[in-house]
């Protein structure tokens, strides 16, 4: 058992959850057999979260310095592309916040006081912090640093419409860039890291928990429970992150249809939007259809980004939620890869006719196919962990997303083909494979 908790620290969390419950139901039913009181077991302290512990591990961060110093494809490929993009420029000059600290976002980012600026600058504290760890160039680590103190002790809000939403795509990088520079660089002092954490619980937090996705379209709630769930891992939060886990569980079902899970009707929350954007036919024919398919997928790919971000950080920390959305989540991958085929677009306002073969989808009118750099970390879950056929995704990442898709052009779309972009166990280089 010792060598499995080295292997995989995760699983430590849920075997001692098992192994305090388990302790509790021996206690109850010993002393019920005796006539005693029933006692309640001292509970089990909860696991320590593993560190760095959103999106990678350490094991993975080995893994691909290792893959990339004997030059395996995709990652080296990959990992050059990283260093020449603006985000991993050695010369990179922190662009927000504003000098008043305050981030104004308007729906569609108008106005834009400080917006794009804050998700160029923790795009680029993730990319430094990557190519640090990958490379060992300590310029890439004081660059990571600088960007994440700038904000740790500038920042004051965030305001506007959009301003929950903004603060989940920003929220999803940081506490990733944080993560690997806390457990990998000993120079980011424990003053700042502390100004850090507190800034996320502070100026993140609040708008994330704050039921600010009610009615809105999907892609909101999924993108600030990843926020939330990688807020929760950095500040050692294991309250927060369980309730997350359950927002996860909750809402993925009211996002991804499933026929053989949900029957003719979808999955329809309270708090959740009210239509699914024209798509009105349920049924065999439209089965991995999203809640926002039919108004463009490249809100689709953010939404899909955000939810498999959540479950690999969710899967380092002990907690499988792949297995059990498994059924429901390859439908949706294949049915939107099939989709998906040929696609080169970029832009969300560019309508086609239904592709042939997708009867029932957005009642015949039109859709927005979107390019989008997403799915690698999906594939590697699925496919290459849990070995489930995805023929459609993988032909999609081949063929479209890795010569064609930015990547690193929607938010919490970023680097997945860098991080997670083994297609097949046999196209890697000697017997090395991704950490399980």
């Amino acid at each position: 058992m010792p060598a499995l908790f080295n292997r995989y620290p995760g699983f430590r969390r849920r075997f001692r959850r098992i192994w305090a419950l388990t302790a509790a139901s021996l206690v109850t039913c010993c002393c019920a057999s005796i006539g005693a009181a029933p006692a309640q077991a001292d509970p089990l302290p909860p696991p320590a979260f593993v560190h760095p512990g959103v999106l990678l591990d350490s094991a993975h961060l080995e893994y691909l310095k290792t893959q990339i110093d004997v030059g395996t494809e995709p990652y080296t490929s990959a990992f050059e592309t990283a260093k020449k993009s603006r985000w991993g420029s050695l010369n990179y000059v922190v662009q927000g916040p504003p000098l008043n600290g305050v981030i104004a976002c308007g729906s569609d980012s108008k106005p834009d006081r400080g917006c794009t600026a804050e998700d160029n600058d923790a795009s680029a504290a993730y990319t430094q912090a990557l190519l640090w760890a990958l490379s060992g160039d300590e310029r890439y680590a004081h660059n990571a640093i600088t960007i994440m103190n700038h904000y740790a002790h500038g920042l004051r809000a965030h305001v506007g419409s959009n301003a929950p939403l903004q603060a989940a795509w920003s929220a999803e990088k940081w506490p990733a860039a944080a993560e690997i520079m806390r457990y990998t660089y000993a120079d980011w002092s424990d003053a700042d890291f502390a100004a850090f954490t507190k800034m996320l619980r502070e100026q993140y937090l609040p708008l994330l928990t704050s039921g600010a996705e009610a009615g809105k379209n999907g892609n909101w709630a999924l993108s600030m429970i990843d926020a939330t769930l990688g807020i929760a891992v950095v500040s050692d939060d294991h309250t927060l992150f369980d309730q997350t886990l359950a927002r996860w569980q909750r809402w993925v079902p009211a996002y991804y249809y499933s026929y053989e899970l949900d029957g003719p009707h979808p999955v329809m929350l309270p708090e959740g939007p009210t239509d699914w954007n024209g798509q009105t036919q349920f049924d065999a024919h439209t089965s991995g259809v999203t809640q926002e398919t039919c108004r463009d997928t490249g809100h689709v790919q953010m939404a899909l980004a955000a939810t498999f971000n959540a479950a690999e950080t969710a899967y380092i920390q002990g907690e499988d939620l792949y297995t059990p959305s498994a059924v429901r989540l390859t439908v949706a991958l294949e049915y939107l890869a099939r989709m998906l085929e040929g696609t080169r677009n970029q832009s969300l306002k560019v309508h086609h006719a239904i592709p042939p073969g997708f009867p029932g989808l957005c009642d015949g009118h039109t859709y927005t196919p979107v390019l989008s750099a997403t799915m690698e970390r999906a594939y590697n879950a699925y496919a290459i962990r849990l070995g489930i056929a995805l023929p459609h995704t993988r032909a999609h990442l081949e063929d479209d997303v890795r010569p064609y898709a930015p990547p690193n052009d929607r938010h919490d779309i970023i680097w997945e083909t860098l991080t997670h972009g083994a297609l097949l166990d046999s196209d890697l280089d000697g017997s090395a494979k991704p950490p399980q």
